[in-house]
């Protein structure tokens, strides 16, 4: 065999080897670049798009699991609530961070979801709640930025906008700004009015300032702060009574397990037991004269802890667990069922459609 190319007999096996070298590392460079794809691939299904492993009805010795049919739409850090058999939510994140605006009914005798006219304006942690009669959208976040400290890495840029749907006309409402651009805090409606209690502000600091909303005369009024500041809380309302819930400063290194209780007549608030597992971008709802939480996050994964707090004897219980840990579920009550719609398994960007329903046994 023959490795001479030219009049000197210069050999040619050195320039065989490098070709063959060339070719060998380019096969290598895209099998790894379609490793690394595909499992990209995979962590993002894995990671953002959360899928419950658990399908069928679950019991427990405190309640009933069943699912209801998801929201086509997948989502977290939306917002929503019960009207009558009606569900509504609206906004929140994508898989992609990419944030929301569009609204939907899930109708429990019908069994299915509608789409409704969309948001005036793109928003996730919104602050969303009902007087029995309208759907009321209070501040919320507008669409991320980047900024990164600790283990957090979304800018928070709140609004100041009040709006109200109507579900007679389908037509959306802007009602009184509030007087400080808020989002991812606590909110509730009683006695005529809507409050919001801490979230993030237009400084991007975490606050304690207590709103009233007065529906009537379509005016704010602040009222005597909380203790701690904080966001990604929950607040409820029970008679006469406000509930400021747990939530975190800022980062997801630092739950707080605060709860502290405003009296509206006298205008003070006092410390009650602290929850049992602190934690943010939870949800909460009043059933059965208590106060159920669900879910949350934390720095590496989310919580699936069902804590009570007994509004009577004001004491915390323990319910058996979600099927699936959740973060940034909306809840809502229908009759005499729990539903709880969309989030994340995994912490911060993490999205789903699920809706399960939860039925307590009483």
């Amino acid at each position: 065999m023959s490795y001479y190319y030219n009049k000197n007999q210069d050999p040619l096996i050195a320039g065989n080897k490098v070709m063959h070298l060339k070719s060998k590392f380019t096969k290598n460079l895209i099998i790894l670049l379609f490793t690394g794809l595909i499992s990209l691939i995979f962590i993002y299904l894995y990671w953002f798009l959360s899928i419950s492993p658990v399908t069928e009805k679950v019991e427990t010795k405190d309640g009933i699991f069943t699912l209801g049919p998801p929201l086509e739409r997948k989502r977290t850090e939306s917002g929503g609530t019960a009207i009558g058999n009606n569900f509504y939510i609206l906004g929140g994140i994508n898989s992609l961070a990419q944030t929301l605006n569009d609204f939907h009914v899930f109708n429990r005798e019908k069994n299915e979801w509608n789409r409704l006219p969309d948001v005036p304006y793109y928003v996730n942690h919104p602050g969303v709640v009902t007087d029995g009669e309208y759907v009321y959208v209070v501040g919320g976040i507008k669409p991320l930025g980047i900024r990164i400290r600790g283990f957090m890495f979304a800018k928070w840029d709140p609004y100041n906008i009040l709006i109200r749907y109507h579900p007679q006309t389908e037509s959306w409402e802007e009602l009184a700004s509030m007087p400080e651009a808020r989002g991812a805090g606590g909110v509730c409606y009683g006695e005529g009015k809507i409050w919001y209690v801490g979230g993030i502000n237009s400084q991007r600091e975490i606050s304690n300032s207590l709103f009233e909303y007065d529906i009537e005369s379509n005016m704010w009024t602040e009222r005597a702060p909380m203790k701690y500041a904080r966001d990604h809380m929950r607040m409820e309302y029970y008679k006469g009574n406000l509930y400021a819930i747990s939530g975190r400063e800022d980062d997801l290194r630092f739950n707080l397990d605060h709860l502290e209780k405003y009296n509206i007549e006298s205008e003070s608030w006092s410390l009650l037991q602290p929850i049992p597992t602190p934690r943010g971008g939870f949800s909460s709802v009043v059933f059965d004269d208590k106060i159920f939480t669900f879910g949350g996050e934390n720095v590496w994964s989310c919580y699936s802890e069902i804590e009570v707090f007994d509004l009577i004897e004001e004491k915390w219980m323990q319910h058996e667990s979600l099927p699936e840990g959740r973060h940034g579920i909306v809840g809502g009550v229908i009759n005499n069922e729990i539903h709880l719609i969309s989030g994340g398994k995994h912490p911060r960007v993490s999205v789903s459609g699920l809706h399960r329903i939860y039925s307590p046994k009483q």
